[in-house]
């Protein structure tokens, strides 16, 4: 069913405005600047007010934060974009080191076919817990490698987010499903790029990306080992009942419902 949502006249050079940039989500700062452009001297707060009346703007649950709904939409209703609470904050806060991580990083990179009903974050720190909306899941993780824009977010680089899943493999809601993506990923792993990020990382992070893709990536594996060459044993998951043991990268592991060693190599 169709909605009829009016224009006056005092809104039509905005909205006409709104339809030609077709903004995603509209701040209280990007209100200000098209009011100064089309020289209207009514109060940002008030035309804010006045289309969210009218079902233009929508509400995102963040003040200064809106949604827009152009015309297209036939009514005020919501595009409904999986990441509209990550850009809801990204909006307030654009330079905030949150990047998708995990399945949701996958699924961005175009390999897992399903986008978690949570969102999953690596961030510099959890001091920024705070500023998150849509309760996402957190995961403290700094890439030496720069973020990349997909789907309108930051994610992380495909070598990034490998590294991560190996440095945080507690912060793995599902390694069953991992199964269904972490091979594609493997595949598009750069070796040069690879060691960029691990560069960053300790050598234990080093261990464990390494141990991860011996089955996957051997090529890789076997770099890895001559880059950083273990020599202290290393826990892949929380100290605990050992799953095994792997005397070439002194890893215990105590987490993953599988061997790394036996997985099938895709490249």
């Amino acid at each position: 069913m169709n909605m009829t949502r009016t224009i006056s006249p005092s809104l039509a050079g905005v909205l006409e405005r709104l339809e030609l940039e077709q903004p995603g989500l509209v701040t209280s700062k990007d209100l200000t600047r098209i009011l100064e452009g089309l020289g209207i001297k009514t109060p940002t707060r008030i035309i804010a007010a006045r289309l969210r009346e009218r079902g233009w703007l929508l509400s995102t649950g963040r003040s200064g934060v809106w949604e827009f709904a152009p015309a297209a939409l036939a009514g005020a209703y919501s595009r409904w974009d999986p990441f509209i609470s990550l850009q809801t904050v990204l909006a307030c806060h654009p330079q905030l080191p949150c990047a998708l991580t995990f399945q949701s990083a996958a699924w961005a990179h175009g390999v897992a076919e399903r986008l978690p009903k949570r969102l999953e974050l690596a961030v510099d720190s959890m001091k920024h817990a705070n500023r998150f909306i849509g309760d996402p899941i957190l995961s403290t993780f700094n890439p030496v490698l720069s973020r990349i824009e997909l789907k309108g977010v930051p994610v992380l680089a495909i070598e990034s987010l490998v590294v991560h899943t190996a440095a945080k493999p507690a912060d793995l809601r599902s390694w069953h499903s991992a199964l269904e993506w972490l091979p594609d990923l493997a595949t598009e792993l750069d070796f040069e790029t690879l060691i960029v990020e691990l560069s960053g990382q300790s050598k234990a992070v080093g261990a464990r990306t390494g141990y991860l893709l011996q089955g996957l990536r051997p090529d890789l594996s076997a770099g890895i080992y001559q880059t950083i060459t273990p020599s202290t044993k290393t826990w892949f998951g929380p100290r605990g009942p050992l799953l095994r043991h792997d005397n070439c990268w002194l890893i215990a592991d105590t987490i993953l419902p599988f061997s790394p060693r036996e997985l099938e190599r895709v490249k």
